[in-house]
């Protein structure tokens, strides 16, 4: 039987058994030992010689490049992971790619006008550490909270975006996420609903140029829904959870996930 590893933060990894317990007896089927193992308290470089591949499930991009110089196989490459734990690195990946994103406000050029506004962190997931100001005072408070913010402006979506999956170029499915009842972010895990949402073919382009910049295995990409057919990326996700794809999708995603890692393992 070959071996894999799959990488997780405690924390993540106590939030995420059943996909785990999932993604491990799938392997099992193609005859792939998918051995767990915690950041803190696992020696990663050390219990990874013999890996088909690594899963990197953390947003440890350091641990993943020290792998590849290994020879080892990560997914997703440490670059990936990188970029899409640094929203302005995300932001300027889809500028390049002629991609329509969320606008930035320079520090230096804030004014009164432009309040209500937004401030986040570039390293915040799953919508922490974002805030939304409606003055100059609340902005100063929010900011003193984060090393390192973006500042944009409020854009009224009516707390909606579009989360986009993809698995290699392949992408398998996208919803519209509505914040709960008085909150501006979108996120389902924060009390919001979902609801499948059908890209049309700009939107398809758009998503499929920022995946072959990349050349990612498993990615989210998430987009400010300001239209049907308006839409404005907003950040990438890696890790990216998938409980609303569960939700409303009938595809295997543990068994799609597999059939594209082992494909990738034969080329290699």
């Amino acid at each position: 039987m070959k071996q894999a590893y799959l990488l997780y933060s405690e924390a993540d990894a106590a939030t995420n058994q059943a996909f785990i317990k999932q993604l491990r007896q799938a392997g099992l089927q193609h005859n792939v030992q998918l051995t767990l193992l915690i950041e803190e308290q696992h020696d990663i470089i050390n219990e990874t010689s013999d890996a088909l591949f690594i899963w990197n499930r953390t947003r440890n991009a350091a641990i993943a490049k020290q792998l590849e110089q290994l020879g080892r196989r990560v997914i997703n490459r440490s670059e990936v992971n990188f970029i899409a734990n640094d929203k302005l690195r995300a932001m300027q990946l889809a500028i390049l790619q002629g991609v329509p994103t969320v606008p930035r406000i320079l520090e230096q050029h804030l004014a009164d006008e432009h309040f209500p506004l937004i401030v986040k962190s570039t390293s915040g997931h799953g919508g922490s550490e974002v805030f939304k100001c409606d003055t100059r005072e609340e902005f100063e408070q929010a900011k003193a909270k984060l090393d390192n913010y973006l500042i944009e402006p409020y854009i009224d979506t009516k707390a909606s975006d579009v989360r986009v999956w993809m698995i290699g170029e392949t992408i398998i499915g996208a919803v519209k996420r509505t914040g709960a009842p008085g909150d501006f972010r979108s996120n389902y895990t924060l009390g919001g609903s979902i609801e499948k949402f059908d890209l049309n073919a700009e939107q398809r382009d758009y998503v499929e140029r920022i995946q072959k910049a990349i050349k990612s295995d498993y990615i989210g990409i998430d987009f400010l829904h300001v239209t049907r057919d308006h839409l404005l990326f907003n950040e990438m996700e890696d890790p990216v959870g998938a409980r609303s794809y569960y939700e409303l999708f009938d595809e295997d995603l543990t068994e799609l996930l597999w059939q594209h890692l082992l494909k990738k393992a034969d080329t290699l």
